[in-house]
């Protein structure tokens, strides 16, 4: 009988799920000697820990996507540039090593993403049926003149539309010139690129999730990619602030002024566009905030701690809306399984303490009181 239970649970370990619920003694009848029945228990105990070791999906550490191929066709608007993922749109022709960094690095974007145990991705598996193309588009125009024809909102240098499922990039601006006041040379030419990719990849999670969450992961990719392709997710503090400072900070400066923790959080995704023109000069304040928020999370659950994991597994809501036959709307899920051990207050002051350790000063203000702060 034990060979019986040995044999279906090397079974269902190899079909890779988890025999939770069986158990030796519950199968085989307790054994008449209680030395035999602690051998047993012992052993049902290091059984099951050995299958969720084995099982689990580790936290990566680094990442470095390999070369992606690409070829190129001629059209009368420009160039269209194809790699196993993407469609690249592009109104003038791009240098070959351009075109390496570029496909390297959005190739890899999804590839990273996956890597984390983490529900963050849709379901592509139906991708590419009936018909359709199962290549994500991406279109660099290069010049802010052309972007802006192009419908690109005033002061942006890229999009992701989620009506269109396209990402639309500045060329003129993507490519960062050094920066008159800091010696900082740019770790890489792509954080918007990555950032953007980020949003197409998350597809319909994107507004199905809370907005600190969506920008901060966009953010967090693109802090921790440090060249085209390449990602190291271990001890990622040096470069969030190496990202920060490059970004909006200037090298110089080491104090950051974010919305109160509590604020971010709840912040929904119509008031945080609305800020983002109204507020346009310091609207990265929820931004870098989120950044931090995310990373936060982000290391609760690669020690399994916190709530991040079992929030992202839940399930998208939808609810129909009143008035509009056949139509619905994504409910953003309850966040209280994060703040459960941590509350807003708590966690802002770990942040603090956190990041000072780092030669980072954290400051926290009201949105009112973010849009008189100085950069």
């Amino acid at each position: 009988m034990l060979d019986i239970t040995l044999f279906r649970l090397r079974a269902a370990l190899h079909r890779g799920t988890y025999p939770v619920t069986w158990s030796y003694i519950t199968l085989i009848g307790r054994p008449p000697c209680p030395w035999l029945y602690i051998i047993l228990k012992i052993l049902q105990f290091s059984f099951f820990l050995s299958v969720s070791t084995v099982c689990a999906k580790p936290w990566p550490d680094t990442f470095n996507a390999p070369a992606a191929k690409w070829t190129k066709k001629d059209v009368e608007t420009g160039q269209i540039y194809l790699t196993q993922s993407y469609l690249i749109l592009c109104d003038e022709a791009l240098g070959k090593h351009r075109l390496d960094e570029m496909t390297r690095m959005v190739e890899s974007v999804r590839k990273a993403l996956d890597l984390f145990p983490l529900n963050l991705l849709p379901d592509h598996r139906q991708a590419g049926k009936n018909g359709k193309s199962s290549r994500h588009v991406v279109r660099i125009v290069t010049s802010q003149r052309k972007y802006l024809a192009m419908g690109g909102p005033k002061g942006s240098i890229g999009f992701y539309d989620g009506r269109s499922g396209e990402v639309t990039v500045s060329l003129e601006l993507l490519i960062e010139p050094k920066s008159q006041h800091s010696r900082l040379e740019p770790r890489q030419r792509y954080r918007l690129l990555v950032h953007e990719l980020v949003h197409q990849a998350m597809g319909e999670r994107l507004t199905a999730l809370p907005p600190w969450f969506s920008e901060g992961l966009a953010e967090y990719m693109a802090a921790t990619q440090f060249a085209p392709g390449r990602y190291q997710f271990k001890n990622a503090s040096r470069q969030i602030i190496d990202h920060l400072q490059t970004s909006w900070l200037g090298e110089r400066n080491n104090v950051i002024t974010i919305p109160h923790i509590e604020t971010l959080s709840r912040i929904n995704h119509p008031t945080w566009n609305t800020d983002n023109r109204i507020n346009a000069k310091n609207a990265y304040a929820k931004y870098a905030g989120a950044l931090l928020l995310t990373h936060y999370q982000m290391e609760l659950a690669s020690r399994n701690l916190g709530g991040l994991r079992k929030f992202l597994a839940k399930e998208i809501e939808y609810r129909p809306i009143r008035g509009r036959p056949g139509g619905f709307r994504q409910v953003l899920p309850s966040q209280d399984i994060l703040w459960r051990e941590r509350n807003p207050a708590t966690v802002q002051q770990q942040m603090v303490t956190y990041w000072k350790n780092k030669g980072l000063n954290l400051k926290f203000a009201t949105m009112a009181d973010l849009q008189k702060v100085p950069r």
